[in-house]
């Protein structure tokens, strides 16, 4: 087994950035350079244990921990993912019955004819005939380890398996609320545009009874009905995402969209949780599943090189049998009838013309090609950690001004109806303020989905879990 790479990760430095000089990798020493000593962040966000990871639940919604705990059930990929598992076992279960010796029986009749070529004009029996009845067994002792050795492939490929499963689960996990918030965004949306219809409708009356009272002209009328279809356009739309949100959850889930008729009354949603410490990227290397599953596969394709060195020494086997052989069938069992015989022997290929030793460079360069695909799915974690906090972060500043907005563009609404009923300004004024609020609405809306999606984000970046 290769050693953890999480030995080589020390300290407790304060710089994101800081790392170790590099250094020469191999099966036992992977990593070409060192992970960043810690992450920082001002909004940070904490890590369980793997077995305690229930992270949806820190959203206090029941319908989304119903929909995971269905996904988790019902999602093919799961169910694949689970099968590859089962295999792997199998496989394991096959190499290690190469411990044991193989029994079998055989019986039967046997008629035979000697050449009188090779045994002379007059051989004491030229034909012969027999019963026959035994068992025999063979058995491959494992001296030099090449059972073993398989044995060890056999075993990183099931914990590769696993790590993949545990990949597919943490996936399935994160879409899964990643479009449950799109499905409750689009229904926000969708309230708000039938909100804002109202309001604007309620502004055209403001402009129907100063018209008909001869203090405004027909253009502020013409402009309030254009305001209520464009706000009336925009609903078509979110209600088709909604529809479109609800077929992804279902196919995530496993299940048609018929079954999940209840996601359609609207819900607001969930608050975003509250944030904690992320911790060493030590955590990371013991979480991270595509991690786990490349330093397995690593610890295979190191178990491929003993193998092929193995192919380099000699075969151990022993064969036996007992039986009986008899002219008749009614002398099966008699008392002359039984045999055994017991052979041992050591087979050593000394020349394949270089078949094992090409065979051998194979396994090396393969053991070669995988530290560099581990190296390169650390780096992949590294910079996914980063952008998703970087991200997070980014969008925790852009709310705060957004609120801003939302609020200084309501005030300024105020202000233009306000002139509006003064006689000071037309109605396209008004228009392009709720127009305005219509905007920033929709985006601190989006801007919450967003942070969610974002905290989901971070938790698959790091394995599970927060």
């Amino acid at each position: 087994m290769i050693a953890t790479v999480l030995v080589l990760i020390s300290g407790q430095g304060s710089a994101a950035a800081k790392t170790a000089d590099p250094q020469p990798h191999s099966a036992e020493n992977p990593l070409r350079d060192s992970l960043p000593d810690q992450w920082e962040l001002e909004q940070q966000f904490f890590q369980t244990a793997p077995d305690e990871d229930n992270w949806w639940k820190s959203f206090s919604d029941p319908e989304l921990e119903s929909l995971i705990q269905q996904a988790v059930a019902n999602n093919f990929n799961i169910l694949t993912a689970i099968r590859r598992i089962e295999t792997a076992a199998q496989n394991q279960r096959y190499t290690k019955s190469g411990y044991y010796p193989s029994l079998g029986i055989s019986g039967g009749w046997n008629r035979e004819m000697t050449s009188t070529t090779v045994h002379g004009e007059h051989p004491h029996e030229s034909t012969i005939s027999y019963f026959h009845l035994g068992l025999t067994a063979n058995w491959e002792i494992d001296i030099f380890g090449r059972i073993r050795a398989k044995l060890k492939a056999d075993k990183a490929n099931y914990d590769a398996s696993v790590a993949e499963y545990d990949a597919t689960m943490i996936s399935l996990c994160s879409n899964v609320a990643k479009a449950y918030f799109q499905l409750r965004q689009e229904q926000m949306l969708v309230k708000i545009a039938e909100e804002t219809v109202k309001i604007v409708e309620e502004q055209k009356l403001l402009a129907d009874a100063r018209y008909e009272a001869g203090l405004r002209p027909l253009l502020d009328v013409v402009q309030a009905r254009m305001s209520i279809a464009q706000t009336r356009s925009a609903l078509p739309q979110h209600k088709a995402n909604v529809r479109t949100a609800l077929n992804q959850i279902a196919m995530l889930v496993g299940v048609y969209p018929e079954k999940l008729e209840a996601l359609l009354n609207p819900r607001e949603l969930p608050e975003i949780p509250a944030p904690g410490n992320i911790g060493t990227p030590e955590t990371l290397l013991r979480r991270r599943p595509d991690i786990v599953a490349a330093e397995k596969q690593l610890a295979a394709m190191a178990a491929q090189v003993g193998i092929a060195k193995k192919d380099f020494l000699p075969t151990l086997s022993v064969s036996a049998a007992v039986g009986s052989q008899v002219h008749t069938f009614k002398d099966l069992y008699g008392p002359d009838s039984y045999y055994y015989s017991v052979v041992p022997s050591l087979t050593w290929s000394i020349f394949e013309g270089m078949a094992r030793n090409a065979k051998l460079a194979e396994a090396r360069l393969n053991m070669e090609a995988q530290i560099d695909s581990y190296n390169q799915t650390v780096m992949n974690a590294v910079s996914e950690v980063n952008n998703a906090m970087i991200a997070l972060k980014s969008l925790q500043e852009q709310q705060i001004y957004q609120e801003i907005l939302l609020k200084e563009a309501r005030k300024q609404l105020e202000l233009q109806t306000d002139r509006f009923l003064q006689g000071l300004t037309g109605f396209s004024d008004i228009a392009g303020s709720q127009a305005t609020v219509l905007q920033y609405e929709n985006s601190l809306v989006q801007l919450k989905a967003s942070q969610l999606a974002g905290v989901v984000t971070l938790y698959t970046a790091l394995g599970g879990g927060y």
